[in-house]
């Protein structure tokens, strides 16, 4: 596993929505996703991903997705939150 230190743009915008969406029964630590996303992003550059969160998982009882991207910034490849969304 690798650890990186890529820019997380909107860290604390996916953390606040994260915590505000997931049901606490199923949380995690959001640091640990945003990681996983930046590995994710890390071998497979300049692409979109998304992390579904099932119904049952959720305080408002809808499917949610939360969407990323990365793309190369002047000091390297950088992993930017878009939001989240209903399903």
């Amino acid at each position: 596993m690798m650890t990186s230190t890529l820019t997380v743009v909107g860290r604390e915008v996916f953390i606040d929505d994260y915590n505000e969406e997931i049901d606490n029964d199923y949380r995690l630590d959001p640091d640990e996703i945003l990681q996983d996303m930046v590995e994710l992003m890390e071998d497979s550059p300049e692409s979109y991903q998304h992390l579904h969160i099932d119904s049952e998982q959720t305080n408002d009882g809808m499917n949610k997705l939360f969407s990323f991207t990365s793309y190369e910034g002047d000091d390297g490849l950088r992993l930017s939150y878009l939001g989240v969304s209903d399903e």
